[in-house]
């Protein structure tokens, strides 16, 4: 499972990219806290040669299909970010038949899903922590939807999304999902544990003992 950095925060992308996650994602909701302008997000990060940079547009199909164009014009390597509506199939299909990456977000079921599939999205960024607090058994789901495309040979990748906390995280990692849109602060969480900090003080109080007897 790769690491799709989930902000819009210049400082937590640029550190996460300096520890080997070189995927950014981010949502209008991001944007508007950090800042900064969606054509600004993208210019700056399409300098990056990102194995996978997402931006996200809003309205109906031909706002969304005029906002798509826009972007590309700054990026043509960008994947476009769509929330789940009928407008949204519509315009995923129709940039599928243009070569465009897409992505869907905002999905809850597998029914959500297989429309998703059906309209040619490249990437399903499928909600975890929102959908258990639902009520739904968002990793049951998830894992079926994973079999499927795994059974049938589509041609999308799944990206688990909404991820609340560790043991999320350290379940996903054990299923077969492609990518984990993940934030800094979780991100930064999952690289601590007591026992590597403690192992960590021994081997440097060790190396310096040794240093200092020879």
């Amino acid at each position: 499972m790769l690491y799709l950095i989930d902000s819009g925060n210049e400082q937590e992308i640029r550190e996460a990219l300096t520890l080997g996650v070189n995927s950014v994602t981010a949502n209008t909701s991001m944007y508007r806290k950090n800042h900064i302008g969606i054509h600004e997000f993208v210019s700056t990060y399409a300098k990056e040669n990102l194995d996978f940079l997402s931006a996200e547009v809003i309205g109906t199909y031909e706002e969304m299909l005029q906002q798509a164009e826009t972007l590309l014009a700054i990026h043509n390597k960008l994947v476009i970010k769509i929330n789940f509506s009928k407008d949204g199939l519509q315009l995923a299909d129709a940039l599928h038949k243009r070569g465009v990456k897409t992505a869907m977000t905002l999905l809850f079921t597998m029914g959500q899903a297989v429309a998703a599939i059906n309209a040619h999205v490249d990437y399903l960024f499928f909600f975890i922590g929102r959908n258990e607090e639902y009520g739904s058994d968002a990793m049951r789901i998830l894992n079926d939807i994973q079999e499927m495309i795994e059974a049938k040979s589509y041609p999308v990748k799944t990206v688990a999304a909404s991820i609340k906390n560790l043991a999320q995280l350290e379940k996903l990692a054990a299923m077969k999902i492609d990518y984990a849109a993940i934030p800094y602060a979780l991100y930064m969480k999952s690289l601590q544990h007591p026992l590597t900090d403690s192992g960590t003080q021994t081997f440097a109080d060790d190396f310096y003992q040794n240093a200092c007897n020879h």
